[in-house]
């Protein structure tokens, strides 16, 4: 089932799905690195990133949801200058531990996405939005909102990638997570909880058949492409897992770019 109308959110009548930072415990994000698999998925990735950014010749990157560091960390090693952030407490502490671990000095900040200042920030070439992160705000104004915040970090023409489930495969029954690019770790099975027009939960299940649940709002592509038109941005396109022709039922991930 798909939604009548595409530019109306539906927020989840649970309090705590609001709250995403809540969804990241300790215990779940100590096992964050063991679900992607860094080795594995950025053989998957390749250098699709790099080159969407080399491309328009960016060079100061602001990664908007870091996670426990992993794109931060890739695009600090092909040369660009690249700032994290992250709104979940123990994910950017995750992320420091990772970067020290390598050796790396990558600043990161703690702020939650409507707090995102160019003031204290400054301005970058590219902001970077992954881990279909956006997907946590329910409500589509707060979205926008958002991506408002996104595109006072950039400089004019600046470039915005930001990538989410394919949710629509998703709510028609097409469903797959097949570990080849994104949640890699052999030892993690992932699969869908409740599932309807305002809600999906994924369940992250470890070969210790300990589980770990992520309620998220499903975006539609077209419902994101929309929002980030309202949101002032322009030349918007999308790549099915890194390419640019692909079977919208089949893909695990769409990938939005859109320029400032």
């Amino acid at each position: 089932m798909f939604l009548k109308d595409q530019l109306v959110s539906v927020i989840s009548g649970d309090p705590s799905d609001q709250h995403y930072a809540h969804q990241y415990n300790t215990d779940f994000v100590s096992r964050w690195d063991e679900l992607i698999d860094w080795d594995k998925r950025a053989a998957g990735e390749g250098t699709f990133f790099s080159d969407l950014l080399l491309k328009v010749g960016a060079c100061r990157v602001f990664d908007a949801s870091t996670g426990s560091g992993f794109h931060a960390v890739q695009l600090h090693k092909a040369g660009f200058d690249v700032t994290a952030c992250d709104g979940s407490p123990t994910m950017v502490k995750r992320a420091r531990l990772n970067f020290a671990s390598r050796g790396l000095r990558i600043p990161i900040h703690g702020l939650d996405w409507r707090k995102l200042e160019p003031r204290q920030l400054g301005t970058f070439d590219a902001v970077l939005c992954l881990g279909s992160s956006l997907c946590h705000i329910f409500d589509k104004d707060e979205r926008i909102d958002v991506l408002k915040r996104f595109r006072s970090l950039l400089r004019p023409g600046g470039l915005l990638l930001i990538d989410q489930r394919n949710f629509h495969a998703i709510l028609a029954g097409k469903f797959s997570s097949p570990g080849r690019y994104y949640y890699c770790g052999r030892t993690v099975k992932v699969t869908l909880g409740e599932v309807h027009e305002s809600l999906c939960e994924f369940v992250y299940t470890f070969a210790d058949e300990v589980s770990y649940r992520l309620r998220v709002y499903p975006i539609l592509p077209e419902q994101l492409r929309n929002e980030m038109r309202l949101a002032g941005f322009d030349d918007r396109k999308r790549f099915g897992d890194f390419k640019y022709v692909y079977d919208p039922m089949r893909a695990d991930f769409i990938i939005h770019q859109a320029r400032a």
